[in-house]
């Protein structure tokens, strides 16, 4: 069986303390948890507005129209804008949309205009601008009004969408307005050479047409030339492959038989000595029938046909080759008499590629210009950037800041922590004994014994009031956090939102539809 006796006598000594102070620890908790409390109730509330948008950059008709307009970096123009959106001069124009304004109070302009800077800077860390992924953003906002939390933050949504669909406007209009005053100019240029090219042949007339007849001789001596080239090489083949032909075909008829002698030969080579007399006797014969047909007359027909067709080529090879000559020593004759025609029409050639260089520029301004243009019909500033706002800003209907709950259920425990923690400390000044140990280790004599106080009917009725007046003052406690978290978390509240809704009810202000 458990005896307290037992326990460490620290432990026992602080728990008799701590239950001999039992009523102090009540009533430090008691001041404790009413002076927290009061410090919630002062705590002012904190109505948090805030808006989701996501930034649409990329459409259906990108597939489509990639090439045929102009596309610029969405992402760059929206994130630029986000980081300039908080600048002073923005933060005063969201003062003024929101009417945080008429807040002000002051008695001479220099001051009204000191406190608002000092606004515009308590504004701009209020303003909270998060970016949880790429192009999609939550503005945030807190404040003791409801309404003025959700006009804060419909300003700087608002604020946000005009100026990138103005800032995306006045770049194409600017853009417009510089590639119509490019065209006006390269138009005006272009006239200009048109008239610089007339007056140029009108006044080289005949050395142009001179040199025109002689550009149309040149070139068609040239394909002359190139074109007789191209048969003089294939006729120079045709000879040499005659020749070949020519070379191997036997003068006369007893050709075959001589043929057919050297194969015999070559096989009886293959096979025995010079010695053998069959390769002898093939020798004798292959040098007689050599011998006889040196000096005779051809009388091979096909030798006598190759001979002929030989004799043809050559003398096509000899015309072509004087055909050559002839068309080489018109074009040296041509080249010599142009005179000065070639710098007339280097002049004119000069004059001319200019005026192209000039008409491409123009046809690329013109190209771009009907881009741009086709770029802005697609809708209001191009549409290449539309806003999605996924969450309007609305009036709160409860506050965001302080976590009364939490706080009033906080201050309970604090102060019964805080009332122990006192009972505690008196505990530990006490210099009385409630143990014989700690008086034996006080005096160094022995104790002989200790007599509890004997329990009576009376002492137990005492007692029993006791634990019932304690368990009823912190029953008590406890009832009256309930009752303040109920006042201040659930009743109050809710007749502020009911005047917040019928006061906004008729309101429209607030509401933003998508931008595009």
């Amino acid at each position: 069986m458990f005896d307290v006796s037992e326990l460490p006598r620290p432990v026992i000594r602080y728990g008799v303390g701590l239950w001999r102070r039992r009523w102090l620890i009540i009533a430090s908790a008691w001041a404790a948890a009413l002076i927290g409390w009061f410090g919630v109730w002062l705590l002012p509330n904190k109505y948090e507005s805030r808006a989701q948008v996501f930034v649409q950059t990329e459409s259906i008709l990108d597939p489509v129209m990639n090439g045929v307009t102009a596309r610029p970096n969405y992402e760059q123009r929206v994130e630029v804008m986000r980081q300039q959106l908080l600048t002073r001069p923005n933060v005063e124009e969201i003062i003024y949309r929101a009417g945080l304004d008429k807040t002000i109070k002051a008695r001479s302009e220099i001051e009204r205009r000191v406190k608002l800077e000092r606004l515009i800077d308590w504004v701009s860390k209020e303003i909270k601008i998060a970016s949880p992924q790429s192009l999609y953003f939550v503005i945030t906002y807190r404040s003791n009004d409801p309404r003025m939390a959700r006009n804060v933050v419909d300003a700087v949504l608002n604020l946000l969408i005009e100026q990138d669909l103005g800032a995306s406007l006045a770049d194409k209009e600017e853009a417009r307005r510089l590639l119509d005053g490019q065209i006006k100019r390269l138009d005006a240029q272009l006239t200009a050479k048109e008239k610089e090219v007339a007056a140029f042949r009108r006044a080289h007339a005949d050395e142009l047409a001179g040199a025109e007849g002689a550009a149309r001789d040149r070139d068609r001596l040239e394909a002359e030339l190139a074109r007789v080239n191209d048969e003089l090489t294939q006729a120079q083949s045709h000879v040499a492959t005659l020749q070949n032909v020519l070379a191997g075909t036997p003068r006369t008829a007893a050709g075959g038989e001589l043929d057919q002698l050297k194969l015999q030969l070559a096989q009886l080579q293959s096979q025995y000595n010079e010695n053998y007399p069959d390769i002898k006797a093939l020798k004798a014969r292959i040098s007689q029938l050599e011998n006889a047909g040196a000096g005779a007359l051809p009388s091979n027909p096909d030798y006598m046909r190759a001979r002929t067709e030989l004799r043809a080529a050559q003398e096509r090879v000899s015309s072509l080759k004087e055909r050559a000559q002839k068309a080489r020593a018109e074009l040296d004759a041509l080249a010599a008499t142009a005179g000065e025609a070639p710098a007339v029409e280097a002049e004119l050639q000069r004059i001319v590629r200019d005026y192209d260089q000039m008409q491409k520029s123009y046809d690329e301004l013109l190209q771009r210009r009907e881009r741009l243009a086709l770029t802005t019909s697609l809708g209001a500033g191009g549409r290449g950037v539309e806003y999605q706002v996924f969450e309007r800003p609305q009036a709160a209907l409860t506050p965001a800041w302080p976590p009364r709950l939490w706080l009033i259920l906080g201050v309970l425990v604090t102060a019964f922590g805080a009332g122990g923690a006192l009972a505690f400390l008196v505990t530990y000044l006490d210099r009385t004994f409630t143990q014989t140990g700690d008086l034996r280790d006080a005096f160094g004599l022995p104790v002989l014994g200790s007599i509890s106080a004997a329990p009576s009917v009376f002492s137990r009725r005492i007692r029993k009031l006791d634990a019932i007046r304690l368990a009823g003052a912190c029953a008590a406690l406890a009832l009256l956090a309930g009752l303040y978290a109920y006042v201040a978390v659930l009743r109050l509240p809710a007749n502020a939102t009911e005047s917040i809704a019928n006061v906004g009810s008729g309101q429209t202000g607030g509401e933003a539809a998508p931008w595009g």
